[in-house]
Formats: C-alpha cells, sequence, structure tokens
C-alpha cells in the first residue's frame, strides 16, 4: 500500500543511536532540497532512542546543529522509551548491538586457543554464529513492539549478522525487514570512478549473502562489459592505489581481486570479509613464523585496535557536534552509501535519490531458483510500495552455488541456535564453518561460546 503524507509528517525511527552512521542517514534527508523531486523527504520527524545515553546525546546534539546550519524543516527528538520511539512510526532503522566490544573480545580469545582467527567475526565464522545467540533475540523483541506499535513500518536492519537477522524478522514476525549494507555500493561506486562516469551510470547484478555477494553483470552507460576488459581497467587502478570508503587501500594483490580474476564473479567486499567465507587464507596452514601468507596480518581481528577505532569515530562526530560555530559540519553536500533515503523513496514511490537500483538482504522468494525461496540473500531489486522486489536470476551455475549453498545452510542453523536455544542447532552450524580448524574440539569450542551468551540473550529494551 503507497504511504501518503499528506497533511502529516513521517516518522523515521531509529533504535540504537550509532554515531558510525545515523547522521549520515539522516544527512541524506536534509540535503534532498536540492532535488525538486526530493524536497518532501524533508517533512520528516527523526526518533531517536538507545539503552546508553552518550551516543543518542551526540547523535541528536550533532542532527540538531545540521538542522541549524541548514535551515531544515527536519526536527529531530530523543525518546525516553523504545515504545514511545517506535509508537506510530512509518520507517525504523535498527543499528544495536549487544554485549558490546566486551563479548567479541572474548569470543575472540577463545576462538584463538582453538586455532581460529577472525577478520572480522561479524558475518561468517565461529563468533559470528555465537554473536547470533545474543543479536537474534533482541531483533525479535524489536519486532514484536513493532507488531503492536507500528505494524506497517518496514524494519531496515544495518545490524549484523545481518543475513540471520533479517531472515530471523521476516519468517517469525509479521514485520517486513530489510537489511543494509553499502559493501555493493561502495563497488558500483568503484567501478564508476574506473570509468569516469557518473554513480547511476552503472548498474550490477549481485547474488549473494551478507558481505559475500557476487557481482555477476556490470553495465556502464546502458553496455554491459566483458569481464577481461573489466579486470584490467581494474588492475590499472588498483596498481595506481585505490582507496575502500570501508576498508582502506587495496592493490593488486589483493585477494577478492584475484578472485575475480580467475573466476569472472566480483565479490561485493574485499579481503577483510571476502576472505573469513573460505577455508584457505585463515588456516593455521597460511601462517608461517606468525606470518599470513596471504598479506593479512594488519587484517587479523584486533581487540584494541577496534577500541582505537571506535574512539576515533567517538571524538571525530563529537569534534564536528561541538565545535565553534564558524566551523560547519563537513561532508554536507554528498549523499551517504547508506541507501535509506532511496528505501523511503521507493516505498511511497517518489523516485531515487542516490541511486536507481539497490542491493539489500532480503527473502529470495524464487528470485534466484536454484537457492531456497525461504533463504535470506544479498540481490538486486527495487523498492516498491510493496516492498523490495528483486531481479530474476537465471539458476547459478555449480561454482556459485557450490559457494553459496553452505553459508546458505549455516546461516539457517545459527538463526534455529538463537531462536529455538537449540545447542545442537549451533554445534551443526560450527561443523559447517569454514574458519573451523579441529574436527575433534568442536564440540568443547561450541560449549564455550555458547555459556559466554547464555547471560547476554535477555533483550534489554
Amino acid at each position: 500500500m503507497l504511504r501518503s503524507f499528506e497533511g502529516r509528517r513521517r516518522k523515521l525511527s531509529f533504535i540504537g543511536a550509532s554515531y558510525k552512521f545515523v547522521h549520515q542517514g539522516v544527512r541524506d534527508f536534509i540535503i534532498s532540497r536540492r532535488l525538486s523531486n526530493a524536497t518532501h523527504l524533508e517533512n520528516t520527524d527523526v526518533w531517536l532512542y538507545d539503552i546508553d545515553d552518550e551516543p543518542l546525546n551526540l547523535e541528536y546534539d550533532l542532527i540538531q546543529r545540521m538542522i541549524r546550519e541548514h535551515d531544515s524543516g527536519l526536527r529531530v527528538f530523543k525518546a525516553k522509551s523504545r515504545a514511545e520511539a517506535l509508537d506510530g512510526a512509518d520507517y525504523v532503522v535498527v543499528s544495536v548491538l549487544v554485549g558490546g566490544m566486551d563479548a567479541a573480545e572474548q569470543e575472540d580469545r577463545i576462538c584463538q586457543e582453538y586455532g581460529i582467527r577472525h577478520t572480522v567475526g561479524d558475518t561468517i565464522g565461529p563468533m559470528s554464529t555465537a554473536r547470533c545467540l545474543r543479536m537474534v533475540p533482541l531483533v525479535l523483541d524489536i519486532a514484536a513492539d513493532m507488531e503492536r506499535y507500528c505494524p506497517k513500518a518496514p524494519m531496515l536492519s544495518v545490524t549484523n549478522p545481518m543475513a540471520v537477522l533479517t531472515h530471523a524478522v521476516n519468517k517469525h514476525t509479521k514485520i517486513q525487514c530489510v537489511g543494509i549494507c553499502h559493501g555493493t555500493e561502495s563497488q558500483v561506486r568503484q567501478v564508476a570512478e574506473v570509468y569516469g562516469v557518473t554513480r547511476n551510470q552503472v548498474c550490477v547484478d549481485v547474488v549473494g549473502v551478507n558481505h559475500m555477494g557476487l557481482i555477476t553483470r556490470i553495465e556502464v552507460d546502458g553496455n554491459t562489459l566483458a569481464t577481461d576488459e573489466l579486470i584490467e581497467k581494474m588492475r590499472d587502478v588498483l596498481k595506481r592505489g585505490y582507496v575502500d570508503p570501508a576498508t582502506g587501500k587495496m592493490d593488486e594483490s589483493d585477494n577478492a581481486f584475484a578472485f575475480f580474476r580467475m573466476t569472472g564473479l566480483l565479490p561485493n567486499n574485499g579481503d577483510h570479509h571476502f576472505v573469513e567465507f573460505f577455508p584457505w587464507f585463515l588456516a593455521k596452514s597460511a601462517f608461517v613464523n606468525g606470518e599470513n601468507i596471504y598479506g593479512l596480518n594488519k587484517r587479523l581481528h584486533d581487540a584494541q585496535a577496534r577500541r582505537e577505532r571506535h574512539k576515533w569515530f567517538y571524538d571525530t562526530v563529537s569534534g564536528w557536534t561541538y565545535a565553534p560555530q564558524d566551523q560547519r559540519v563537513p561532508d554536507m553536500d554528498r549523499y551517504s552509501s547508506e541507501n535509506i533515503i532511496d528505501i523511503v523513496s521507493g516505498f511511497e514511490n517518489k523516485g531515487f535519490v542516490n541511486a536507481s537500483e539497490l542491493h539489500l538482504n532480503m527473502t529470495n522468494g524464487g528470485a534466484v531458483p536454484n537457492l531456497p525461496a525461504d533463504s535470506n540473500l544479498e540481490l538486486t531489486c527495487h523498492i516498491t510500495p510493496r516492498g523490495p522486489q528483486p531481479i530474476q536470476f537465471d539458476p547459478l551455475p555449480d561454482f556459485a552455488l557450490g559457494a553459496l549453498t553452505p553459508m546458505v545452510c549455516l546461516n539457517n542453523l545459527a538463526m534455529k541456535a538463537a531462536v529455538e536455544k537449540d545447542k545442537q542447532a549451533f554445534l551443526e552450524a560450527l561443523l559447517l564453518d569454514p574458519l573451523l580448524q579441529d574436527f575433534n574440539s568442536v564440540e568443547e569450542l561450541a560449549d564455550r561460546l555458547w555459556k559466554v551468551n547464555e547471560k547476554l540473550w535477555t533483550p534489554v529494551k
């Protein structure tokens, strides 16, 4: 059903006031007045809620400043409860984390005792499967509140493990949920840079699971590119040095690029996520005298580096928020890669602001005929008033099917373990994991990771 806002303001609610991205999503609405077909998007009330007052107050103060500096019609409010934030919401954006960096650090230490190394640990690997145990109950609890307070609102989730969480909401509640990840969007922008065109002159087809989407077709200015041509173009760019906004500098030694060169399938994320999906890169045999033979030492999960980066984010955003009045908030001249504004525009049938097509996590529903219809996939789609409509794919060839099918099954088992508190499903998910190093110790590993999460899986409002 088409959402209409004649005579009223839309309510956009953020559950979790992440200072890594919330203000970026709101910024898109503030600057939308520059587009004649998007001025209606400024007619928005943003509601923020977080159980932690520090990010809540920081994001509120920053958005207030952005509104003042740009004389925007947008309004921002702090909710005193989750119920207040959700009551009557038209769209709900969820960015939450249970246990914080402490839980992830504890899980990483346990995994390293069994020879298991991660680079990120929020999507694949035993750390991710363990995270599902504490994240799924919270996201389902938020969805249950949405069924009560805003049953027609879609949940727009930027929370990891995205595939499992999005699937859980769609399978176990009446709330429509889509997962938003900027990986493919970053690759699209890279291709646009390579060819010297605008972002909307590039179209791609992506199919896969979150953080392991495979770009199967690339079109520039209406012409489908030959794979060999794009490989050579990208090789030239990588030789000169390309800086991925999410992962930093990439070069020709990037393993994701080598995979593209060998298979013709372009991963939608660089090595930080890509290498966790295969058994070679982080195996015990990949480390000689403590050095990773695939050049991944600097990408390995590092708790201290993460804490420092977290502090850097806070200090940076705080610096913008409380800078002298003659120093305006930066980056207010470009749209973010989170696509929240495009999803809202699509639901309202108003056209797109930033991207003419989206790449979101959703229920397959037959779009990929040889993967389960109820599985959660990252797919190229368009947003309509009824929600995301994926493009229709041909049956996947054997190689792509073989790479993705175990991940679909692993995610299903992780969801079952979290929803039903099913320790057997948790064990089976670990047995499918490409990062598992030792069969004989997997039951002990499962037991230890399970115990870390037992005290964390009761949702806190």
